[in-house]
This record gives structure tokens, sequence and C-alpha cells, in this order.
């Protein structure tokens, strides 16, 4: 069972219109709902792969219990903690005529120290055979920036693999615990470590000294460049062939949940980067959170090209 951890969720609203003008009104095309967050999509994305998954995090109010109605109809298993507030909505505006993408996020509910204390509970729970757990995205309003550096440690005391998909001081305070993996973008990874540079050589040189500190793996995606993926020992970088983009949303997720269900599957570090940068390329192709479909994940695995750094 691989674990997901999504602190701050929301309800994905998508809405589809061919042009946006200002100051007039606007007509719908399609409109969509999904249960959204980026350790979501990871239980997604590892479903859709043939992965078992279970999805933790907060809810709140009636978006809640609709977010959490929408995963438990998808097949996913659910076992957040209640709070108080009410869940996020966010909104994605797609505009097919100029093919561009408006992201609206909210910040989220306040979550009460108890809550917190009650999360932490389930995940001191959790058991001992569980293969993965995966912290990602941001974290809502009366969440210290410390927490995942917590759940990590509360985590390796366990022996439980932890794979941290975060930015800032989550992701920079989260290395200082040793999680297995890390997935930051190249953004991500420059305000990490201060590099400037998109050069693989030099992005593996800094993978490298994080490495040396404790984390085991570090991933580092790079949009259509592919991804960057680096071991004590090993540097590989992972070119995935060109497809048509309708998306971005969720394709580091999608490639975060396919590099772990390979390794679940025992598959090697090079085996498992090529996974990655097939999942995340087939989530491009896809409107909106529709993630990917397996059958392109397996053609598009077979046109990755995977070279040693």
């Amino acid at each position: 069972m691989i674990y997901t951890i999504t602190l701050n969720p929301a309800l994905d609203r998508t809405i589809e219109i061919d042009g946006l003008k200002a100051d007039d009104a606007n007509r719908i095309v399609r409109e969509a709902r999904y249960a959204g967050g980026k350790g979501i999509d990871c239980s997604r994305a590892i479903e859709e792969l043939g992965g078992e998954s279970t999805a933790l995090g907060f809810i709140g109010g009636y978006d809640g219990l609709e977010l959490e109605g929408r995963l438990i109809n998808e097949g996913i298993i659910c076992e957040f903690t209640r709070i108080g507030g009410q869940t996020r909505t966010n909104i994605i505006i797609v505009d097919h005529k100029k093919k561009t993408q408006i992201i609206l996020n909210a910040a989220g509910p306040k979550i009460t120290p108890g809550e917190i204390g009650l999360f932490f509970q389930k995940i001191r729970s959790l058991p001992l055979h569980a293969e993965f757990v995966i912290v990602s995205g941001s974290v809502p309003p009366g969440v210290n920036q410390h927490i995942y550096a917590q759940i990590i440690t509360t985590l390796n005391e366990k022996g439980i693999r932890v794979a941290l998909d975060a930015d800032g001081d989550l992701l920079r305070y989260g290395c200082g615990a040793k999680p297995t993996i890390i997935k930051p973008n190249i953004h991500e990874f420059q305000r990490l470590t201060g590099i400037t540079s998109t050069d693989p050589t030099l992005l593996v040189g800094k993978a490298r000294e994080i490495v040396a500190k404790g984390v085991s793996m570090c991933l580092i995606s790079l949009g259509a460049e592919g991804i960057v993926g680096v071991t004590q020992d090993l540097a590989f970088r992972a070119i995935p062939p060109q497809v048509e983009v309708v998306s971005h949303v969720g394709a580091g997720d999608s490639a975060l949940a396919g590099f772990i269900v390979a390794l679940t599957k025992k598959k090697d570090f090079r085996q498992a980067l090529i996974m990655a940068a097939a999942a995340g390329s087939a989530a491009v192709m896809n409107p909106g959170t529709a993630l990917y479909k397996k059958k392109d994940v397996e053609r598009l695995k077979k046109e990755v090209t995977i070279e040693k750094l």
C-alpha cells in the first residue's frame, strides 16, 4: 500500500471557454469538478497504474465531503482527518481559443492544533508494511513549515520510506529530515540550492550534495526536457518523446507516482526513471486534472531516451 498525504486538498472546478473577454459576459463551454491536490493526484495516478493507494490529509465541510465522495467513487481508499473549516475550491479556466490556462488557487481553511494532533495520531498508526508515503503540496493556514520534516522523522522511525514533493521552506526543512526521495521541479530545485543553471551536469553536482546529506534519491523534473535522477552512485536523464500538450496539471505528480509504482514492483532506479518520464509525458496529453491513461504510459515508456550523466 502506498499512502499519500495532502494537507491542503481542493475541490478543483475546471471551466472551459472559447476566448476570455474582459468586462463582458463569457459563455462556459464545459465545466467539471475534480478532487484535487498533489498527493491526491498521486493517488489517482497510482490507481491508474494498478497500484494500491490510500489518501490522507485534512477535509472539512460540504466541499470536503464531495471531494472524499469523488475519490471513493474512483476506487481510492480515503482516511482523511476531519476539520471544522471548509475544504478550499480552486478554479481552473481553460481558454481553447488562446490555448492558455488561468489557475486560481485558494489559501485553504485554518487548521487548529487539535486537528494537527489528530492527524499525527493517524501517521503514528500507519502499518509498518506500508511501501511508501508520498508527502506533497502546500500546507493550509495554521500549519508550521516544519510539519513535513516532522512527518518524515516520524515515518523514518517506523522504517517507512517517504517521498517529498514540496517547495520553499517545506522542502528545505523536509530535506533535513532525510526522506528517501525528493522530487522538485527545476524552479523548486533552483530555489532550494541557489543554482541558476539548467545544465543537467551542473544539476547532478548540486543533487549529489543533497544526497550526501541523507536523501537517497533526487529527481528533478525539467518539463519537456525530461527528468534528471541522482543517487549516490547513479545519475541519468530520462527524456520523453514529444507529445501534444493539452494541460500541465498533474504532470509532476504523475511522474512521481510512476517512479514509486515502479520501485514497489522491484524495478531498478533506471527503469523507475523511465516510467516516471513516460507517466509525466502521458499526463500532459489530457485536459484539466484527467491525468493519464495506463495504455499511454506503456506506449510512451518504449519511446523514452535514457542517458547517463
